[in-house]
């Protein structure tokens, strides 16, 4: 299981809904995650300017992540709303071992260009 951090900003549309009717989204949403296998270990909302919204989830695959948040998004109860996966710190280095194992390979602009 990979792990992502889906984070938005919520609409006016879920502002008002949500004074109208107070709920617990997490609650009411658990049978929606299940239905794409995705584990939800943080659910968080913020008094963030740029995004008021955190999470940090698990699943198997990007494709259900991506699909859930198009979900999520066409709601209407997000004017932003966007997902990375992310990695533990050991995992991480392992990424930069690749690359690091493989950068020989790679020609740049630059050089192409004769510059470099």
């Amino acid at each position: 299981m990979f792990k992502y951090i889906v984070h938005g900003k919520t609409s006016s549309d879920f502002a008002a809904a949500m004074l109208n009717k107070p709920q617990d989204r997490r609650v009411i949403l658990n049978p929606f995650f299940e239905r794409f296998n995705i584990t939800v270990f943080e659910f968080l909302f913020t008094s963030g300017i740029d995004f008021n919204f955190v999470s940090v989830v698990g699943a198997n695959e990007d494709d259900d992540v991506e699909a859930m948040v198009n979900i999520v998004y066409s709601s209407g109860n997000f004017s932003n709303i966007s997902w990375s996966k992310a990695y533990e710190s050991d995992a991480y280095m392992r990424v930069f071992e690749k690359g690091h194992d493989k950068m020989n390979a790679y020609v740049s602009s630059m050089q192409v260009a004769g510059i470099e």
